[in-house]
């Protein structure tokens, strides 16, 4: 398929099903709530497990392995240890079904949309068009986002688009949440590094070795391997640009609403904040108490579900990133210091309205002025903001907050990628995007999206990277499919070489600190300003360096 063989017809999700169908550029397609069988369609592929056998991709010539085990159940002994061997087995297992997901909260999941649940839950999807093992294509390992506390690699992602064009996709699933993060002193003194927490991290890292020992069965290159995620996922991604435990076993990054700069107040009340391992030991030990068990024995001995429901009830309760000094050796503040991060190819971007079209505050001129005055008074800047982002009513003062916000993102991720490019070593280009493009109508797939979420929202750009638009229910038009072709094959030409550009895309720039632009995606296609005048910037500048380091 090449990069406009796309459907260009104005057709909702069954709409385009059934001309694609007719088209005869679908295979059998799996919607997320279903895991029926199909046929198979390729020969066995031998991995160090087994044979597997997939199934027809949701495009033609693309075939999908889904549920293929890349470790052990994490269940019994094994719940709150590293990730351990997957089992062996005999004969062809037929990966014709999504593997179970790992345990999490399913409040507010339609109900013919909960997938399976189950502590063997570390499986992959592969997706690939790859015609055998000689292909060497490049990989994409895709991390889903949910606040470390629900989803899975299955979850609405379809990797067939980018399949198509050359990349073979992986989607693991990982702990998360009680299971993904607990610390506890217990845990700590048990394990061969002295450290606990970060479980679901271990689980990429061992993912990811798997993608290394078994993805050139499927076509796939393990020398480019793209490490890539959203929200949550970006974080991870993150985490491991920061650790030594994924060193050499990915070789490009993408992070989708996964940064800020380091110093980033915004950083201080994020889902994915470090936390020390000492902190972190006493709120696992404090939950125990309160869950009453009976030391790892008895925390180990409890119902998945049950923990889960409990614990994530508990407000008092933390799964964050830990400072363990094994997967997280210090702060990404003193990793950058110290240069050293990984030092690979990087392109990250965040999304219109993540911040600004459902902002925390009410709409109103008496809440917007103070939030200036709380947020820019203690640095004598309140006037200055009032000044560059003037409101005389309550709809005035909500656009301003609106334009701040999209405003403060930018500059935000920019000046991150400048201290990231300024540190890592500069072996590869850092790309930026800033996503425009209003995903229409609402998803009743996305339980992390939700119907509430309006404008671009955080997480609307990975419909169009990955471009699975036909895997859910939006109402999408002729544009939003051109728009979804456009962006997947700039992530086809990163996952290949490093650098999203090529033959017939817009020219997209590489970060340079001396001149102050990201790439607009989405509504159009071109380079934008980092803020919208120069004087922002320079206030926006001010004002993020003047912060005490939060990450």
């Amino acid at each position: 398929m090449s990069d406009t063989d796309l459907p260009s017809a104005a057709l909702n999700r069954r709409g385009f099903l059934g001309a694609a169908a007719a088209a005869g550029l679908l295979g059998t397609l799996s919607t997320p709530a279903q895991a029926a069988r199909s046929t198979a369609a390729a020969d066995p592929v031998t991995i160090e497990s087994g044979q597997v056998t997939g199934v027809q991709g949701g495009l033609k010539g693309v075939t999908v392995y889904k549920g293929v085990p890349y470790a052990a159940s994490t269940a019994g002994a094994n719940r709150w240890r590293p990730p351990q061997p997957a089992p062996s087995w005999d004969g062809v297992r037929a990966a014709d079904s999504f593997g179970p997901a790992c345990p999490q909260p399913v409040t507010g999941i339609p109900g013919d949309q909960v997938p399976e649940l189950s502590e063997d839950c570390l499986n992959l999807d592969i997706w690939t068009a790859a015609s055998g093992s000689a292909d060497s294509r490049p990989v994409l390992v895709w991390l889903y986002g949910g606040a470390q506390a629900l989803w899975s690699g299955q979850e609405i992602y379809n990797g067939s688009l980018l399949a198509a064009k050359g990349v073979v996709v992986v989607t693991p699933n990982h702990r998360v949440g009680p299971l993904g993060g607990l610390a506890h002193p217990g845990l700590t003194a048990e394990s061969a590094y002295g450290g606990s927490g970060n479980w679901g991290i271990l689980d990429v890292v061992a993912a990811l070795e798997w993608v290394r020992r078994n993805i050139g069965a499927f076509g796939g290159d393990p020398d480019r391997v793209t490490l890539a995620g959203w929200g949550q996922g970006a974080s991870v991604v993150g985490i491991l640009l920061a650790s030594r435990r994924a060193r050499g076993l990915y070789h490009r990054a993408l992070l989708s609403s996964g940064v800020r700069y380091t110093r980033d107040p915004a950083l201080a009340r994020s889902p994915g904040r470090y936390r020390s391992l000492a902190d972190a030991e006493a709120d696992g030990t404090a939950l125990a108490a309160r869950l009453g068990a009976d030391g790892l024995a008895g925390l180990r001995a409890l119902d998945a579900d049950d923990l889960v429901a409990r614990a994530t009830a508990d407000t008092s309760a933390d799964f964050g990133h830990v400072l363990d000094g094994y997967v997280l050796p210090d702060t990404y503040t003193a990793v950058l210091a110290a240069r050293a991060e990984t030092d690979v190819p990087v392109l990250t971007g965040v999304c219109k309205d993540a911040r600004g079209a459902l902002p925390d505050l009410k709409p109103t001129l008496a809440a917007f002025t103070a939030f200036a005055d709380s947020e820019f008074g203690p640095l004598g800047l309140t006037d200055t903001f009032l000044d560059l982002y003037p409101a005389d009513s309550d709809t005035t003062a909500a656009q301003q907050f609106s334009a701040y916000a999209r405003d403060e993102e930018r500059v935000s991720a920019f000046l991150w990628a400048g201290q990231f490019e300024d540190t890592a070593g500069n072996s590869g280009p850092v790309h930026t995007y800033f996503w425009t493009r209003v995903p229409p109508g609402h998803d009743d797939t996305n339980p992390a999206v939700g119907t509430a979420a309006t404008g671009a929202f955080e997480g609307s750009d990975v419909y169009y990277l990955l471009g699975f638009l036909y895997n859910t229910d939006r109402p999408w038009t002729s544009q939003d499919y051109d728009i979804a072709d456009t962006t997947a094959s700039y992530v086809a030409r990163f996952a290949a070489t490093g650098d999203p550009n090529g033959t017939s895309l817009t020219t997209w720039p590489a970060l340079a600190t001396d001149t102050p632009q990201t790439m607009e995606l989405g509504a159009r296609f071109g380079t934008l300003p980092v803020a919208d005048t120069d004087a922002k910037l320079a206030f926006l500048t001010t004002y993020l360096e003047s912060q005490t380091e939060a990450f």
